[in-house]
């Protein structure tokens, strides 16, 4: 009886050891999805859908400003800006993302328009970190924004 018993047990354990785990996926952030809403905003001339991207305490650092709130950033850095972008692609250097929280680096550049005339084509690169919020949203915690400058007039 003690030798069945015995038996028994081992055939549990080892029938429950090999047995395959299950785990729960999480979706992980849709990188492309938000770089391509980021574009689609500034494209559409969307200063409110460009400011709904960041957080409240959102940190952005371009060449010339740094903006700590999402007021700061729509009323010094969003709305001066919006109406002058034109035909704004990304191009992807590195990205990451996890279940709540992504980031991204990549190459921009658009026209830059003014009075309906292309007066400058930017480019530069940029780093968005986001997080997802509480319902379910992505948004901006940090943006760092630089244009690349010719100082060699080449």
């Amino acid at each position: 009886m003690k030798k069945a018993l015995s038996l028994s047990i081992v055939a549990v354990i080892l029938f429950s050891c090999s047995q395959p785990t299950t785990q729960s996926v999480v979706a992980k952030a849709p990188v492309d999805s938000l770089i391509a809403n980021w574009g689609n905003s500034w494209n559409n001339h969307d200063s409110a859908a460009v400011s709904n991207l960041f957080t409240a305490d959102a940190l952005l650092i371009d060449d010339d400003f740094i903006g700590t709130t999402t007021n700061e950033i729509a009323t010094q850095w969003i709305s001066p800006n919006i109406n002058m972008v034109k035909h704004f692609k990304s191009t992807t250097l590195q990205e990451w993302s996890g279940n709540d929280r992504a980031g991204y680096t990549g190459k921009y550049q658009f026209d830059a328009v003014v009075n309906d005339s292309v007066v400058a084509k930017a480019s530069g690169v940029y780093t968005v970190n986001w997080i997802k919020t509480d319902k379910g949203d992505w948004k901006i915690t940090t943006a760092d924004i630089h244009a690349i400058k010719n100082l060699f007039g080449k």
